[in-house]
């Protein structure tokens, strides 16, 4: 088993709400209850809304 790296949600890590939008959208796939894949792919959404908002501070700060 690999051991995923300890990152810390904030706006300069985007690294960390693009973790966290694959385990949700995995977590959608293999989820046989429709409400509990409705629910993993809202929380995509918001991980990946939180992603792209990362990813343009990142670009402003140049990186």
């Amino acid at each position: 088993m690999t051991q995923k790296p300890l990152l810390k949600p904030t706006t300069r890590n985007s690294d960390f709400y693009l973790i966290r939008l694959n385990t949700c959208l995995e977590e959608a796939e293999e989820a046989t209850l429709p409400r509990v894949r409705d629910r993993c792919l809202r929380a995509a959404a918001a991980w990946q809304e939180m992603y792209e908002k990362a990813q343009l501070f990142e670009r402003r700060l140049g990186r």
